[in-house]
């Protein structure tokens, strides 16, 4: 009896020593598989989330669309008719639909841009015709009819006379074309070829294309030639003067830019910033050989790219975001004086300057060498009245403000003054506003093309709203510009451009660039490959446990 007792509560314990063995192995088990599920189902997207690289919403859809929208610009026309020579109503409506279909929509080769002209037809008011027969010069033209619409042009027809002899553009959008006594066609073409010119037509349609990188059947010298837009320019004058100490150098840029350049810098104040400086240089003058002729130094065309290169590096450095335009004024040594430019037939050019695309001028200033022998210093007085005339002209050709007219016998009214025409600014308007478009919009989609192609680029708020900013401020450009609101398109462009620019060069875009996907593994296995080991090996044992117990309660 007491043996079978002994052996009962020997199997009792072992029983219980097994209880307790497999209790402990489930709690185990249970733990293995609790840290596997926290690790798959909260540590594996908590890991991805934090570590995810941020990427605004940008709208790629809107900004893909952007260049299939046409770019239409309204121009607004009023042919008033003034001269002496009567014709009825129907003739004047008559002309009124020849225009409107001469012009009508014109599309230019480039499919997204098309120019629409409004033209309207009257007789001339008892006033206006009055204050016409008054002309007896033609300064008394500049505010006759003159438009306040920068949009907006007057084409005013008046009698032939010994004061208006061929067309005549004043100031303020108003052009006068005297009769011949044409029929409606003739003066339609008459009308229509003075209107295409002054409102840069072509002009407009080569700043797209060049804009939008297309190749020109021929290279355009004026699109070579002049800056693209930017928000600022900066101005650099410097006088050179070879021999200081045989030169006594009166240089009165500060006048000569507050006379001369100031009017036209104020009229472009609102569009873009023009900063000016100066300088002198001494001991230094014009780099290359020039060639001896009986009497005078020369350059020829081909010598000038060896005479602005070494010119460059003592300049001085440009630490600007904005191109910079260099006007030099050179006083050649006394040992080769006279110095000309000569044309390609040896002839001296008679304003002795030159201009270098996107770079700036150069004027070469000789002085009476009468004292050459002298060893003492002789006064020197520039003429800054005469430097700053080719300096300014040289300044509308680089800023794209110069018109190309195709209309040979197109009169410009002059004021005196550098300060814009009407005319001459709402031409500039017009193709800086298609320009900025076409680049904003190839900015935009190129960011975007990159930014699609390149996933682990950050794109940061700021990006994300100056992108937003400019593909909003492009649309506004366009309606408003369809709408004829030339002025506000043009300030829509700008904002587009400069918004697409910054986004585009935001030093974020690359201080962020996170690493590559090979990468990324390098960086990872040697931090999670320690600790997921035994976490994965701990799940396995776990789960072929749990397998193992539940085949045993089945049999």
């Amino acid at each position: 009896m007491s043996m079978n007792t002994g052996e009962t509560e020997s199997k009792t314990e072992n029983q219980n020593e097994n209880s307790d063995s497999e209790k402990e192995k489930r709690t185990a088990h249970t733990a293995a598989l609790t840290l596997g599920i926290l690790c798959i189902v909260v540590g594996l997207p908590l890991w991805w989330k934090t570590t995810e690289v941020y990427r605004f919403s940008l709208p790629y859809s809107d900004i893909q669309h952007l260049s299939d929208k046409k770019i239409e610009y309204l121009i607004e026309a009023e042919v008033i008719w003034a001269s002496p020579v009567k014709k009825d109503a129907l003739f004047l409506t008559d002309l009124a639909q020849h225009l409107n279909r001469f012009l009508g929509i014109q599309q230019h080769h480039a499919s997204r841009l098309s120019s629409i002209f409004r033209v309207s037809v009257r007789e001339g008011e008892t006033s206006e015709l009055v204050a016409i027969q008054k002309v007896t010069k033609l300064a008394d033209l500049e505010n006759i009819l003159s438009s306040d619409n920068l949009n907006k042009y007057n084409i005013v027809v008046v009698k032939e006379s010994s004061i208006i002899t061929q067309p005549l553009i004043a100031p303020k959008n108003c052009i006068f074309l005297p009769y011949n006594g044409a029929d409606v066609n003739g003066l339609t073409a008459q009308i229509a070829h003075l209107l295409l010119d002054v409102s840069r037509n072509n002009d407009v349609a080569k700043s797209m294309e060049t804009a939008q990188g297309l190749k020109l059947q021929r290279p355009d010298k004026d699109i070579m030639r002049s800056f693209r837009y930017h928000a600022g320019y900066d101005l650099t004058f410097t006088l050179m003067v070879p021999e200081p100490e045989q030169m006594n150098v009166d240089w009165t840029i500060e006048q000569g830019i507050e006379d001369y350049l100031s009017p036209l810098v104020k009229s472009l104040e609102e569009y873009t910033q023009i900063s000016v400086t100066s300088q002198i240089l001494y001991l230094v003058s014009l780099g290359g050989k020039p060639k001896n002729n009986d009497g005078f130094y020369f350059y020829s065309k081909q010598d000038l790219p060896h005479v602005i290169n070494p010119l460059e590096t003592k300049l001085g450095s440009h630490a600007s975001n904005n191109p910079g335009l260099n006007f030099i004024v050179c006083i050649p040594a006394r040992d080769k004086s006279p110095l000309h430019l000569v044309d390609n037939n040896g002839v001296p050019i008679a304003s002795n300057a030159f201009l270098s695309p996107r770079w700036g001028g150069i004027m070469i200033y000789n002085i009476d060498t009468v004292n050459s022998s002298s060893h003492q210093s002789s006064p020197v007085d520039v003429d800054i009245h005469r430097v700053m005339e080719v300096f300014v002209t040289q300044l509308r050709l680089l800023l794209n403000i110069h018109p190309q007219w195709m209309t040979n016998d197109l009169m410009v009214l002059n004021t005196g003054s550098s300060e814009l025409h009407m005319w001459e600014l709402s031409g500039w308007l017009r193709c800086r506003c298609v320009e900025n478009l076409v680049t904003a919009t190839s900015t935009l989609q190129s960011l975007a093309k990159l930014l699609e192609e390149i996933g682990n680029i950050v794109i940061n708020d700021e990006i994300g709203k100056e992108v937003e900013a400019a593909v909003a401020a492009i649309e506004e450009s366009q309606l408003l510009l369809k709408n004829g609101k030339l002025k506000e398109a043009f300030l829509a462009s700008k904002a587009a451009f400069n918004a697409s620019e910054l986004a585009f060069f935001h030093p974020s875009l690359l201080e962020l660039l996170y690493f590559p996907e090979d990468q990324k593994f390098a960086i990872y296995i040697p931090l999670f490959l320690p600790i997921s080991i035994p976490v994965v090996t701990s799940v396995i044992q776990a789960l072929r446990w749990f397998k193992q117990q539940k085949k045993l309660k089945s049999d």
